[in-house]
């Protein structure tokens, strides 16, 4: 028998088709549900309704695993938490969630360089104390009411004299070093700590960067108190920037960097100091030869406790320094003559 298309013919009825085929002309009734009613809610005499439209069942979307409030479908390549697009960041393969983005940087070896310092540390360091020293330039030529002659209060307490120094004033041996006598003074010194600074920044770390800074500083404080004069006033940065060339060419022997031009500005600038009078050579030797130290003792020591030796050998240099100065303040006179003056502390 013929079966009518969906659509065609009545639901129940006569067969049709060629009149040879079986069936032909027998009654016959519709099978269930053959023909969905056009209305689902009428009732059609003799066909059954067949209810509601078929839907395919829905599932939920699992939540954020940090945000429940969050469907999603995406999940962490590595543990498989769901996470919404905000929780996840992408990897070598797929997307990590927070948790585990936590938890292999907890366990990831941080680079370091041979003095123990973060590799990706930006100098920072040198570029603060290229303002600090700016900022008291301005403040002593504000006073001094002059760029090239400098004569204020802060000037004049803070610049480093040996018999005030070894007299009780102690503070000169680190407030003169953020002094300058003119803005030339000034401009040259800036521009060395700004083409030497940020290399051996980079190298050491910030830490370990102003330990040798205020190391080197304090080392040519103490070779003005031992070879300058008693009253004669010392102020600059050099004695530490000096340090900071010390401390490179350790750097540059150990490693076996190229020395030539180092060496170069080295000697250029040794030679000014022993060559013009009004510039301090005790203070750039002084902090020179700290310098060296402490540069040496940044790079020399083992992998193993290396902070440990670090620390213990700067504060070494320090106990040392302060050592020299004390032994050298008992030999300063209470007293001392000249220009027909007699100064008394």
């Amino acid at each position: 028998m013929t079966v009518p298309p969906p659509g065609e013919g009545p639901p129940a009825g006569y067969g049709y088709g060629s009149q040879g085929e079986p069936g032909y002309g027998e009654y016959y009734a519709a099978p269930q549900n053959y023909y969905p009613p056009q209305n689902p809610g009428a009732q059609n005499p003799g066909v059954p309704n067949p209810g509601p439209p078929y839907r395919a069942p829905q599932y939920g979307a699992p939540a954020c695993t940090w945000h429940p409030d969050r469907q999603t479908n995406l999940s962490c390549t590595r543990c498989g938490r769901p996470a919404c697009p905000q929780c996840l960041t992408p990897a070598t393969v797929g997307f990590h969630c927070r948790q585990c983005v936590a938890e292999s940087r907890s366990t990831q070896r941080v680079a370091r360089t041979h003095a123990g310092s973060r590799v990706d540390e930006k100098p920072i360091v040198s570029y603060l104390l290229i303002g600090v020293n700016a900022l008291v330039f301005l403040i002593t030529a504000v006073q001094s009411r002059s760029a090239l002659d400098m004569d204020g209060w802060v000037f004049n307490q803070g610049t480093l004299v040996p018999w005030y120094t070894g007299n009780g004033d102690w503070w000169r041996l680190i407030t003169s070093a953020f002094l300058h006598v003119g803005i030339i003074h000034l401009a040259v010194n800036m521009l060395s700590l700004y083409m030497i600074g940020p290399t051996l920044e980079r190298f050491v770390g910030r830490v370990r960067f102003l330990a040798i800074y205020l190391v080197s500083l304090l080392g040519g404080s103490v070779a003005v108190m031992l070879w300058s004069g008693l009253l004669v006033p010392v102020a600059g940065a050099s004695g530490a920037l000096f340090g900071l060339l010390g401390a490179l060419g350790v750097i540059f022997t150990k490693y076996k960097f190229d020395l030539r031009q180092l060496l170069i500005v080295l000697a250029l600038n040794l030679w000014i100091s022993f060559q013009f009078a009004g510039i301090s050579w005790q203070g750039h030797v002084g902090g020179l030869v700290t310098g060296a130290a402490m540069g040496a003792i940044m790079v020399y020591p083992p992998a193993k406790n290396r902070v440990a030796w670090q620390v213990g050998l700067t504060a070494a240099v320090v106990a040392v320094l302060i050592g020299v100065l004390v032994l050298r303040s008992g030999q300063i006179p209470d007293c001392v003559v000249a220009g027909g003056f007699r100064y008394c502390s």
